[in-house]
């Protein structure tokens, strides 16, 4: 009787550069133990499509015996992957859709032999699958050759970059990718209706309110945004991210970068607002833009959010963000400078590329 501990090891963790004669080997003692069943991760970015085949990953002594396989067509970069079998050397799964450029995806290849298949996901949604027809006398392949990540062999590598490659000893169900989509081992997504508080980095204070008003006139007061305490008020620094009017997200979507929301303080009801400086609308230190919680519900009230390395994808549990508001394209932004009451003065100011615009997302929940 055979006993298999679940096992898996990260080769690659932080993203680095591959060109197309470049690799990357690991041997198979330092893998883990795979009886008959394996799966790899991988984040990709490919920067140019090659003229040829180009290997991600090939595990193999040679173009004959190649379990796990991953390929991308030449030209237009679809996904091909593949594994060996006792009646034929490349069986293969072709994958329609091409992978764009310069943009982030996370992959999963998932094989078994005493389920007769391979699967692969992309961006943690299942896109295809190679069944084993006669499941009595056909098998996968196994080896116990090298793991190739880049050029292979006769075959050239990617051009691009490639992070967080992950090889496991058992075969991933879709929870355990979608899992791994999200980063689970570190990090959870953020989704419409997430409860999240907004960590200022260079201070560690919270965004939050005291419920003190801007005078704005008698019929327009709005409550003042501040950074308050390096612990977290549950009442007060709570937010949850809202769809902003006219997007086609519903509750429970993941966030993507690079996209529009409303912030509402959980406390108040109201929106994180911000407004241009006409009539002297200024913070009342650094005669900044001034930054408000308002219940008008305008487009004031549109903030667009972007990891602070303009990656692309969903925003996660941890993210260092900026928060750019859209009518005046005016970064989130405050510094060490203190209001009376010791709370710290919070503006929209800058380009953007201040670390005093750097955010951090906390998930409450």
């Amino acid at each position: 009787m055979k006993f298999v501990v679940r096992e898996w090891a990260e080769l690659i963790s932080d993203p680095i550069s591959m060109g197309e004669q470049d690799q990357r080997i690991f041997e198979h003692a330092d893998l883990p133990a795979v009886i008959d069943k394996l799966s790899v991760t991988l984040r990709l970015k490919i920067r140019s499509h090659s003229t040829d085949w180009a290997t991600i990953l090939h595990k193999g002594t040679g173009h004959p015996v190649r379990t796990p396989g991953l390929w991308l067509a030449a030209h237009k970069s679809t996904l091909c992957p593949q594994f060996t079998g006792n009646w034929q050397n490349c069986v293969a799964l072709d994958i329609n859709e091409g992978l764009l450029l310069n943009r982030w995806y996370h992959l999963a290849y998932t094989l078994s032999d005493p389920e007769k298949r391979l699967d692969f996901y992309l961006d943690g949604e299942w896109v295809g699958f190679n069944s084993i027809k006669n499941v009595k006398t056909q098998k996968v392949v196994f080896n116990d050759a090298p793991l190739h990540i880049g050029r292979a062999f006769t075959h050239i590598g990617f051009n691009g970059e490639i992070s967080n490659v992950r090889y496991f000893n058992w075969r991933l169900s879709a929870e355990e990718v979608k899992e791994d989509f999200f980063n689970e081992f570190q990090k959870k997504p953020i989704v419409y209706g997430s409860k999240i508080a907004i960590v200022h980095v260079s201070t560690g204070k919270y965004l939050s309110t005291k419920g003190i008003k801007y005078d704005l006139g008698r019929d327009d007061q709005q409550f003042m945004v501040i950074c308050n305490d390096r612990e977290i008020d549950l009442k007060n620094d709570v937010w949850t991210i809202t769809r902003a009017k006219g997007t086609r997200v519903i509750l429970g979507d993941p966030v993507s970068l690079d996209t529009i929301v409303v912030l509402e303080h959980q406390a108040t009801g109201l929106n994180l607002h911000s407004h241009d400086t006409s009539h002297e609308k200024f913070t009342p230190i650094s005669k900044h833009q001034q930054v408000t919680l308002c219940g008008i519900g305008n487009t004031d009230d549109k903030w667009r959010i972007q990891r602070f390395n303009h990656d692309s994808g969903h925003l996660m549990n941890g993210d260092i963000i900026s928060l750019f508001h859209v009518n005046t394209n005016k970064p989130l932004y405050s510094h060490t400078i203190l209001l009376g009451d010791g709370s710290q003065e919070v503006s929209c100011h800058g380009d953007g590329s201040e670390t005093n615009n750097k955010w951090r997302i906390e998930l409450i929940g």
